[in-house]
């Protein structure tokens, strides 16, 4: 295996691990063992354990942007945030028993002084600052961004209390009132 498919496994391990044990509890042994690689390999691919997760937060970042661009394609400002939240729907069994990944990662990685804690911020920020933008445009004034605010709050209590209930269908019953919320506006 090149160096490039060696990182592209890890990577993809290291997203499961974190979402599944946090950032704290994964150990660069355990991203080696799961990933079917050895410590070499793993250094040349990713470097250590910070470098990895940073390579993460990148691909999370890249992917939180495709599917923001995906959403604007959308000229109604209700379906591109409808959409947005259609995106969690999906993934609502995940969340409910493991959390969001990009929002675990947030909470493990906020309070840090370092790239990580900047990296995983500023994701959080294009999302909040994407969502502040369509209620800007919805309801045509800059004092909306208290809307955007409002939802981030719900979807991100929504994150805690799925997962403290590990109940998708209650998730999922919350996102069809936030979409609701959004229709009446």
């Amino acid at each position: 295996m090149n160096t490039r498919t060696h990182t592209k496994k890890i990577i993809e391990t290291a997203k499961q691990a974190f979402l599944n044990n946090g950032y704290q509890n994964t150990t660069v042994d355990a991203l080696i063992k799961a990933s079917g690689t050895d410590k070499t390999d793993f250094e040349n691919a990713v470097g250590g354990k910070e470098e990895c997760c940073l390579r993460v937060l990148r691909s999370y970042t890249q992917q939180v942007k495709k599917n923001l661009e995906k959403f604007d394609e959308n000229l109604n400002t209700r379906q591109r945030l409808s959409l947005y939240l259609e995106e969690y729907f999906e993934n609502a069994d995940e969340i409910a028993s493991k959390g969001d990944a990009i929002f675990n990662l947030y909470c493990d990685l906020r309070d840090q002084d370092n790239d990580l804690s900047k990296a995983v911020i500023n994701i959080m920020t294009i999302q909040h600052d994407w969502v502040d933008e369509q209620f800007i445009i919805m309801m045509k004034t800059q004092s909306a961004v208290d809307q955007g605010d409002r939802l981030m709050a719900a979807l991100h209590g929504l994150f805690f209390l799925a997962r403290l209930k590990n109940d998708p269908a209650m998730f999922k019953s919350q996102l069809i009132q936030l979409k609701s919320w959004i229709r009446s506006m």
